[in-house]
């Protein structure tokens, strides 16, 4: 009797990310404004910069990201490039692409262990970004509308700063421990892991990250939707560094967005732009142009068409091979509202 012909099995290796947002922003997520996504290009590039440089890496000269259909993604090729020469670099560049998935510590890489034990400790408490009961009422002159938001946009990067470096080190001891064979499941911020039960919890860092849309702080009934939604599946644990950017991002976007809305109003009174909420489709170099006087209301209607468009096609992965790669998933999400609330892997 003959044989069975034997099974071929394929050897080929998975292919590595190429765009990842899995560390900071994973989960279902909308397209974001063109403000809110240049505003994020801004405070991930200036976070990993910290970061890197605090655990005594090569700081990038840009920030490597990239933006696809309007979320932010870390680009893995520039981080290779800067990193993996590096002691401890390659772990890096693992931990920032793949939170997932199961590292190594990098014991061979002194200064990097003794730099990760310092911070893990000093970073222990959580500090967002400080309410500021002054803002501007759109009547201020566009410059010094402007120069209030770049201001309080250099305060509240000092915590999204440590936000950033907390993420990395969560996911660098998270991927350690399956290394060594622990079970490692994806969990919940601190703060999502007390809204999933108790419903407590400070509103300011729930809600999109994005300038353009509220917190549920300003709208709490949010919160009330996604824990009824979630309410049928089990809790997940909690980690005690994972997830604070998201939560920092969007407490310090509460501090952005009021001071945008009145660059917003006092652009309609002067003409340079149609409706208030257009300087929401404007990236934040443009932001700057207008400030200046520049009429803007021709690129915000396009930029505006575009955001519109990509609510109502494919979602892109968190991790992609290609930039092309999206899920099969299309149109408006109610997943979208609940994503603080999902567990980070």
């Amino acid at each position: 009797m003959p044989s069975a012909a034997p099974i071929p099995l394929d050897l080929s290796p998975e292919p590595r990310p190429a765009y990842s947002r899995a560390l900071l922003l994973p989960g279902p997520l909308p397209p974001l404004s063109h403000l809110g996504v240049s505003l994020l290009r801004h405070a991930v590039g200036s976070g990993l910069g910290y970061a890197l440089y605090h655990l005594g890496l090569p700081v990038p000269e840009a920030p490597p990201v990239e933006v696809i259909r309007l979320r932010l993604y870390l680009d893995a090729k520039a981080l290779r490039s800067l990193l993996t020469h590096a002691a401890g670099g390659a772990d890096v560049v693992a931990a920032l692409l793949e939170p997932g998935g199961q590292g190594s510590r990098p014991a061979e890489a002194r200064p990097l262990v003794d730099a990760l034990s310092f911070h893990r400790i000093r970073l222990l408490p959580f500090r967002v970004p400080s309410r500021r009961r002054v803002q501007p009422t759109g009547d201020e002159p566009l410059e010094e509308i402007w120069r209030c938001f770049r201001r309080r946009l250099e305060r509240v990067l000092v915590r999204t700063q440590d936000a950033l470096l907390a993420d990395l080190i969560s996911s660098m001891d998270r991927r350690a421990a399956r290394a060594q064979g622990e079970d490692v499941p994806p969990v919940l911020s601190r703060g999502a892991w007390n809204l999933r039960t108790r419903g407590r919890g400070d509103f300011r860092r729930f809600g999109l990250p994005d300038p353009l849309a509220p917190s549920w702080e300003e709208q709490p009934e949010l919160l009330a939707e996604a824990r009824h939604a979630l309410e049928p599946h089990p809790v997940p644990g909690q980690d005690r560094y994972r997830g604070r950017f998201r939560e920092a991002w969007r407490a310090a976007l509460g501090e952005l967005a009021p001071i945008c809305r009145a660059l917003g109003a006092s652009a309609v009174r002067h003409k340079l732009l149609k409706e208030p909420d257009d300087v929401f489709f404007l990236p934040l170099e443009s932001a700057v142009h207008l400030a200046r006087g520049q009429r803007s209301w021709l690129e915000a209607m396009d930029n505006r068409a575009e955001y519109e468009s990509f609510r109502k096609s494919l979602e892109p992965f968190d991790i992609l091979a290609d930039r092309q790669e999206a899920s099969p998933m299309e149109g408006e999400r109610r997943e979208w509202a609940w994503a603080p609330l999902l567990p980070l892997p």
